[in-house]
């Protein structure tokens, strides 16, 4: 377990996951909010 934490591939790995999920939350921050639709029913009876 020693030899994988310490191999190029788990920290390439881990530094991938990194950027990945900080593009995320920088894509997911600039998105605007969508509108909600006007005839959308608001509430249901039955």
């Amino acid at each position: 377990m020693i030899r994988f934490i310490k191999s190029s591939f788990a920290w390439q790995f881990a530094g991938g996951f990194l950027i990945g999920a900080a593009g995320m939350l920088a894509i997911h921050a600039t998105q605007p909010e969508l509108p909600t639709n006007p005839y959308a029913a608001t509430h249901a009876t039955r």
